[in-house]
């Protein structure tokens, strides 16, 4: 048995080597302030880029700036958002983002006029997790290999790795009843690896969100309880396996665990291109925190701002520039599903 602790010192090692061949993340460079958005970013796009979500935020700026943009009218009326199409000679297709285009489509596919739940019941948050999964799915597309990368093949071949070496081992096993090994060695690695995508995808995402806009802890728990849930399977199965085989085995088998899903999210890069871009838009927000805020904090709906103000309200609304319509609208939806940048 005493061989078999050299697994997860090569696994180890294994990840070490591929974090030193794929390099570090271009560093930020010094913020310098920049009077207009980076060209042929939207604000979904720039809060995509800037921290690597897609939120209740993102939905706020993609209907903020179909509202700036005279595709619709958004008004609250009795606890819900009511938007109206608006057939708008200020705004052509051509001139909207494709996550924009695709939002203004589902909105308004069943009528010229709908309405948005501002409550967080089962029925809205729903509703609005799904408009939020098409702008994600938009913006992953259009920018997500442009951007950022994950390395995928890396983590799976590590993945991969650890279920071939254990798997065979268990049905091997010889302890006190080397029979039982097989099924909880097999369902710790799918536990395991089950929790990683939890907290790496949703739990740490909302979590990020929740800091930063002060709100929608609550909406943390269901994903947390999740996480425990799964936890307290692989707990299970552990002790039984340390019991019936051998702790030894359990405990190195964890070792492994434990480094896939620590070296995981640690080969997520932004790109030299994204790392410019997120540059860009640290300038941009810069600029509007510096000169814009007081203005945006007085406004109380998109079509009261004057139109030098109004192009910049949806990029204050997804960098979360602090102002009044915004942070309402944002915390309407800032419960509904969270996805991170791929």
């Amino acid at each position: 048995m005493k061989w078999m602790l050299a697994a997860p010192a090569i696994l180890f090692l294994y990840y070490l080597i591929a974090w030193y061949w794929i390099g570090p993340e271009p560093k930020p460079k010094a913020v310098v302030a920049r009077y207009e958005p980076p060209e042929g970013l939207s604000p979904a796009a720039a809060r995509y880029i800037s921290i690597g979500l897609t939120d209740g935020r993102s939905f706020a700026a993609v209907i903020a700036q179909l509202a700036v943009r005279g595709c619709l009218r958004a008004e609250s009326v009795n606890g819900k958002l009511r938007l109206s199409r608006l057939l708008s000679y200020r705004s052509t297709d051509s001139e909207l983002a494709p996550e924009e285009k695709r939002l203004l489509a589902l909105l308004f596919e069943d009528g010229p006029v709908m309405e948005l739940n501002e409550m967080m019941d089962d029925r809205s948050t729903a509703q609005n997790s799904r408009y939020i999964l098409h702008i994600h799915e938009q913006l992953t597309k259009n920018l997500g290999e442009k951007y950022f990368t994950r390395h995928p093949g890396i983590v799976a071949l590590g993945a991969l790795a650890t279920f071939l070496f254990f798997l065979p081992l268990a049905v091997n096993a010889r302890g006190r009843d080397g029979a039982s090994a097989f099924m909880p060695t097999f369902w710790i690695l799918i536990c395991g690896l089950l929790i990683g995508l939890l907290i790496e995808f949703a739990v740490l995402s909302s979590m990020k969100t929740a800091v930063r806009a002060k709100w929608g802890w609550r909406e943390l728990f269901p994903n947390i309880w999740l996480v425990a849930t799964i936890a307290g399977i692989t707990a299970h199965f552990s002790i039984k396996l340390a019991a019936n085989v051998s702790l030894s085995f359990a405990l190195i088998l964890a070792a492994a665990l434990l480094i896939n899903l620590g070296w995981a999210p640690g080969f997520k890069r932004k790109t030299p291109l994204g790392r410019q871009a997120s540059d860009q838009i640290a300038g941009f927000r810069q600029f509007l925190l510096a000169v814009e805020q007081d203005r945006l904090d007085r406004l109380t709906s998109p079509r009261d701002a004057p139109d030098d103000l109004a192009r910049h309200l949806p990029y204050a609304i997804a960098l979360e520039v602090k102002e009044t319509w915004g942070d309402h609208l944002a915390q309407s939806f800032l419960g509904t599903v969270i996805y991170t940048a791929k």
